[in-house]
């Protein structure tokens, strides 16, 4: 680490007129945090104060239950020649699941000083001397796209926020855009740090800022996240459709970002008493994906149906969450028509000698007559009337040739009549 600046006892101190005016027009209107929708922002940070560097810390501050995950806090170096600007020199990757908490912030900082000197305890813990006490910038980089120490920065790195503090090296370079704060005109040194006027409140310009109290005074506020319950996210499938007599099935899911979740159950409307739930598997652990299945059975009536599924936590203030979906149960397609000889083929086949004269003409309505009396006994389910009168037009055919009737005709009807007296 560079040894630090010497320093003079440094008054907090605003940057400017207009952070000032900022801070007395926001504070009377109540707001209390950003209004550019930043979800995460760096919000203060204490990177030098008197003695041994015991009380650093960095705090963030944004929408409350605001996810970490992805993220790392890091610490660009700013100073020239013998330092190489743009060298990552601290940082910070947020676990999996971290979040901002219920109050809206989250502390990085060291234990040591902030339990002895401001009675609080950091979310993440950083050691002594942390940070150096030269130019540098503090951001928010997506750990994906974020060097490791010792690494050097492109600039082209998209931050999720940052801010820089200087020394006042007129060659010092910040990055990322930053609004830089320091040097503290009240020492004409590097500051102590700096806070936000109004917690939140970021228009990217230093006029947001002031600074930090080198004294370790009151002015100086380091808040940690307080408990954040976090809710569940329960997933269900899209709409889903199927037929009657045929069996189906969705998956649906459920995570708790700081619980875990236990189970699932699920309301049916109108409920057919065939859609249910299976194959439940509870979260092994907090943040962990619970999963289940909806069942739809074959014998499931046609109709469309609503499906809610909710999933419930093992938190000591039980939490649940739900989500629905449609179920449409389509009517079965009629049967493909059986293989083999059909009633419409022998009307077709006595049609056809009607109309090339293989039928005389005279005894054509016979035939027609006959036809027309199968396909109403068909058509009535009164089998064994149909059946006989196929025998019977069997017989008139063969009974009207070879006069009426060519032979081979009449023989060619006859034959298709008794195949289907037979099926």
């Amino acid at each position: 680490m560079k040894p630090k600046c010497a320093q003079m006892m440094p008054r907090p101190v605003g940057l400017s007129l207009v952070a000032a005016l900022i801070g007395s027009v926001l504070a009377i209107a109540g707001v209390s945090h950003a209004a550019t929708g930043d979800p995460v922002l760096i919000n203060e940070a204490l990177v030098s104060h008197t003695g041994t560097d015991t009380t650093e810390y960095v705090e963030l501050f944004g929408t409350p239950g605001a996810s970490l995950s992805g993220m790392s806090l890091v610490v660009v170096e700013g100073d020239v020649a013998p330092q190489v600007p743009g060298t990552i020199t601290f940082r910070i990757d947020f676990a999996a699941g971290s979040h901002l908490g219920g109050n809206g912030f989250f502390l990085v900082g060291n234990p040591i000083g902030l339990s002895a000197v401001y009675h609080v305890t950091p979310n993440v813990a950083i050691g002594n001397d942390s940070f150096q006490n030269g130019s540098e910038t503090f951001a928010l980089l997506p750990t994906a796209s974020a060097p490791g120490v010792g690494g050097v920065v492109t600039g082209s790195e998209v931050p999720f926020d940052a801010v820089g503090f200087s020394d006042g090296g007129v060659s010092d370079q910040f990055w990322f855009g930053a609004p830089v704060v320091g040097p503290d005109p009240a020492t004409g040194f590097f500051p102590a740090g700096g806070r936000r006027v109004v917690n939140g409140v970021d228009t990217d310009s230093v006029d947001d800022w002031t600074y930090a109290d080198f004294a370790l005074g009151p002015s100086n506020t380091p808040t940690p996240g307080t408990p954040f319950n976090m809710p569940i996210v329960v997933t269900c499938p899209s709409d889903m459709s199927t037929q009657e007599g045929t069996a189906a099935s969705a998956p649906v899911s459920g995570v708790d970002p700081d619980g875990t979740v236990t189970g699932f159950s699920a309301v049916v409307v109108p409920d057919p008493g065939t859609i249910s739930l299976g194959d439940v598997t509870p979260a092994p652990g907090a943040g962990s994906i619970a999963t289940a299945t909806v069942n739809v059975g074959a014998d499931t009536p046609v109709a469309s149906y609503t499906v809610t599924v909710t999933a419930h936590n093992a938190d000591a203030s039980a939490q649940e969450a739900s989500c629905e979906f449609g179920v449409t149960l389509k009517p079965a397609p009629p049967p493909p028509p059986p293989a083999g000889p059909t009633l419409d083929l022998l009307v077709t086949m006595a049609t056809g000698f009607e109309a090339s004269g293989d039928v005389a003409p005279s005894k054509a309505h016979l035939l027609d007559d006959r036809l027309a009396r199968i396909a109403r006994f068909l058509a009535a389910g009164q089998d064994g009337s149909y059946r006989a009168q196929l025998q019977a037009f069997a017989n008139q055919a063969e009974g009207l040739a070879p006069r009426w009737i060519d032979q081979d005709a009449a023989d060619a009807m006859a034959e298709l009549a008794r195949q289907l007296t037979a099926a």
